[in-house]
């Protein structure tokens, strides 16, 4: 038997976890199930691509701010 939405949803990670392992012990998988994990894990490492990448284009964001900033002093008092 299912939990409700609303216990799913207030159960802990470590209980969700716990249950999972239960039921895995007794649950026949097909190829699926692997697929959905390599594909978990590609998104995961995806998105850990994707937060380096945001962080390197705010400081280079920040830098030609800078610059810009700079420049137009130049200009402006030259």
């Amino acid at each position: 038997m299912s939990e409700d939405f609303n216990n799913l949803r207030a159960m802990s990670m470590d209980e969700l976890i716990f249950k999972y392992d239960q039921l895995a012990k007794h649950t026949q998988v097909g190829t699926n199930h692997y697929y959905d994990e390599i594909n978990r894990r590609y998104n995961e490492q995806s998105a850990k691509v994707i937060v380096k990448l945001t962080k390197w284009i705010t400081i280079m964001t920040f830098v030609m701010t800078i610059a810009t900033i700079i420049n137009i002093f130049i200009a402006y008092y030259d």
